[in-house]
């Protein structure tokens, strides 16, 4: 089948990222607004230790919601960072598909906005579970406005996490000159904004993506450092109309292009074809790519998406590589190694990027480093 329009390359393909490592033996924990068990995590094997509404009067780990609209933002944040690209054959998969996930949901409705507390809630709940699950980092792809009472708890929340050991990863958000709000503002965070990578491999066409920077009054500026947040692969929510939508639509697609080839076929031999007849089905196959594109579709099973809510993830599987390269890694160290080894975006400021682009190969590298060094640190075993 013919390519739409630029085909999305897969993180592995666009990110300079480590091959030995995938999170194996590292738990994730996500905050985010609700959950269903994507096949790209629960295929061949589920990964799911754990999940929790907190939404409830008591926190259930019952069941999962019927699939509605407002499970697509979770499901998509988990499956960015840990989903294993089951649907696409491997292709689609995140830098930590081998790790383990509990999630909890922090929306309890499509009408209904994030609350400070639910938030502060979640992350309490994954630190009172930490040993059982393993959890080893959070993400929290969602903010809470500073209007909210509970704002400055959320950020409590995650330096009592950060002091525990576990790692908290928040996007910034996509407010463009304005700071971003908590869990992002909270000085344990390490806050990611975005960059543009065109879709490429390439470094030299980075360039920021238009994200919340800076700080309130009294806090250290955000981002801390930027990661791809334009164009990224990310699984449809299975049971929706468009996942249910995007299956046909490429069926379409085929059938179409075959029919168009048929058509040009029995042009050129002058039999039973016209004008007419290719005109329409160029029509049609015109009108279906246009839907395709207007849905971001990209597989049958994927379509592509932006904003910093997708570039924490990947900052997180790189923390969960980082983990499983040397589990002995603090918060710090891991803040550490991943702004050491970023890389700057020319002729932006600090204030708007961080330490830079991150770069994964180089900050896992850093992490197998302080293991040897840490390890050459002994003295030799003595003979007696």
């Amino acid at each position: 089948m013919r390519e739409l329009a630029d085909p999305i390359l897969a993180l592995t393909e666009r990110l300079d990222a480590h091959p030995g490592y995938a999170g194996r033996g590292v738990g994730i924990g996500f905050v985010d607004s609700a959950f269903v068990p994507h096949p790209d995590l629960v295929r061949p094997t589920n990964r799911i230790l754990y999940f929790s509404d907190v939404t409830r009067t008591e926190p259930s780990d019952e069941s999962f919601l019927e699939t509605d609209a407002h499970v697509w933002h979770g499901t998509m944040i988990a499956c960015c960072a840990a989903g294993n690209g089951y649907l696409s054959q491997g292709r689609y998969r995140g830098l930590a598909h081998e790790a383990t996930l509990a999630l909890v949901q922090v929306k309890p409705d499509t009408t209904r906005p994030i609350l400070g507390r639910a938030v502060a809630r979640a992350l309490r709940l994954l630190l009172d579970r930490r040993d059982a699950l393993g959890t080893r980092v959070v993400n929290v792809s969602v903010g809470v406005d500073w209007s909210d009472p509970d704002a400055e708890d959320v950020e409590r929340a995650v330096g009592e996490l950060v002091a525990a050991g576990i790692v908290v990863v928040a996007a910034a958000g996509n407010t463009e000159g304005a700071p971003p709000t908590p869990p992002g503002s909270a000085a344990g965070a390490i806050t990611v904004g975005g960059v543009d990578d065109h879709n490429t491999p390439r470094p030299s066409d980075d360039a920021r993506w238009p994200s919340s920077a800076g700080a309130r009054s009294g806090r250290a500026p955000k981002p801390d450092l930027l990661a791809p947040a334009n164009r990224l692969a990310a699984p449809m929510v299975t049971g929706t109309l468009t996942a249910r939508e995007g299956p046909l639509l490429f069926q379409l697609l085929r059938v179409l292009e075959e029919t168009e080839s048929d058509v040009m076929f029995r042009k050129r031999r002058a039999l039973d074809a016209d004008d007419r007849e290719e005109g329409s089905i160029l029509r049609i196959l015109s009108a279906v790519q246009a839907r395709v594109r207007e849905q971001k579709l990209i597989a049958p099973s994927y379509q592509h998406v932006d904003g910093t809510s997708f570039a924490a993830p990947i900052v997180t599987s790189i923390v969960a590589q980082m983990l499983e390269a040397n589990p002995e890694l603090d918060p710090a160290a891991i803040r550490r190694g991943l702004l050491e080894t970023c890389r700057a975006l020319p002729d932006v400021s600090p204030w708007l990027q961080g330490a830079g682009v991150v770069q994964p190969r180089r900050a896992v590298e850093w992490a197998v480093a302080q293991r040897r060094s840490a390890r050459s640190s002994f003295p030799p075993p003595s003979r007696g």
